[in-house]
């Protein structure tokens, strides 16, 4: 009797684990299908996006068709010790770090106009013919702060597309945080303004190549660069990039820390040039002739690795282009670049190059 009562608990008990078991493997099976379906609409969205969208001008990022060509706003922005942190630098499409007078570099930073923000931008300097000259490459608005005589005489006789604080100065303030002269900032938001009332909308201009960015698990150390310095005799100047192997991207360090903005993000960027220039002093005031018609020595890093290569630009009209010695023209990282302009009186030292 007890082995016929010990049989039926044993079959109760399977059975019941049978059951258990059943709803266990439906409930995996009915999770598995739904997984597939999310997964299913993640890649027909993405497709969609790949099907749909225009690459974006100025930083090869994919984006809705019409949005690819907003009209750029540029900015002559103060790099002396006493205007750190800048306003707004993080924000930059495109910047070019330049020599100017007395070995302070200035940058000149590209920002689209469809951003949705309010934010300032600055602080804004005097520009230089130089400064015009690459501006004129993306058909921008340059921000400026009054200028050289050759750079003034030069934007009212070619009516470039200049917006000088001097004229225009309720598109700026002056900032009580900085003393003169490295507090004066442009508003964002009244530049837009600007450009809508004067249907500015589109800039046109031949972009780079551009591919979309990859996240690497690793990299042959052994080979990469994971370390840039720029130095030009002022240790409150020098400029160093550390390699992000996480986000394969590039964090800016400036008098050796890291270099924030107002908003207290990291400068970061997908892509570095070093374009190697001639310069000339032209005066007392120590202004510089910089040279950028032709071709020149210049280094490409991106996916932690620098290569070897050349700069060229044929006429004023011309967008700059960058080359490996091959010959082949560059294929960028989608995303944010910045481009050094290299004198004769900077250094610079790469890891493993």
């Amino acid at each position: 009797m007890n082995f016929v009562k010990k049989n039926k608990i044993i079959i109760y008990i399977l059975a019941i684990a049978l059951v258990l078991l059943f709803f266990f493997f439906f409930s995996v099976i009915k999770n598995s299908e739904n997984n597939n379906i999310n997964l299913e609409n993640n890649s027909s969205s993405v497709d969609d996006c790949q099907n749909n969208c225009e690459v974006r001008l100025i930083d090869g990022q994919k984006v809705e068709s019409g949005k690819e060509d907003p009209f750029l706003i540029s900015a002559v922005i103060d790099n002396h010790s006493d205007a750190r942190p800048q306003f707004g630098l993080s924000r930059a499409e495109v910047v070019y770090d330049i020599p100017a007078e007395g070995g302070i570099n200035r940058y000149l930073a590209f920002f689209r106009s469809d951003i949705e923000d309010n934010f300032q931008i600055g602080p804004i300097r005097s520009a230089r013919p130089y400064f015009l000259d690459i501006a004129g490459e993306y058909q921008s608005l340059l921000l400026h702060c009054g200028g050289s005589p050759e750079a003034l005489a030069r934007a009212i006789k070619e009516k470039l597309l200049t917006l000088n604080e001097f004229y225009n100065g309720q598109y700026y303030l002056r900032y009580s945080g900085y003393a003169a002269p490295h507090n004066v900032l442009a508003q964002y938001v009244l530049i837009k303004d600007y450009l809508k009332e004067n249907n500015f909308n589109n800039s046109k201009f031949i972009a780079w190549k551009f591919k979309e960015k990859e996240i690497f698990s690793n990299i042959d150390r052994s080979l990469a660069n994971f370390n840039i310095q720029i130095k030009n005799g002022q240790s409150q100047y020098d400029s160093a990039w550390d390699y992000n192997l996480n986000n394969n991207n590039y964090i800016k360090k400036i008098a050796g820390e890291e270099q924030l903005d107002d908003s207290g993000e990291n400068i970061k960027v997908d892509n570095i040039i070093l374009q190697f220039v001639d310069t000339e002093i032209l005066d007392s005031e120590l202004r510089l002739r910089i040279d950028l018609l032709g071709q020149g020595k210049a280094i490409i890093c991106l996916d932690g690795y620098c290569h070897q290569g050349y700069w060229q630009k044929d006429n004023n009209e011309d967008r700059t282009r960058y080359y490996l010695e091959t010959g082949e023209e560059i294929i960028f990282n989608s995303g944010q670049t910045w481009i050094h302009l290299i004198d004769e009186r900077t250094s610079i030292s790469i890891e493993n190059f």
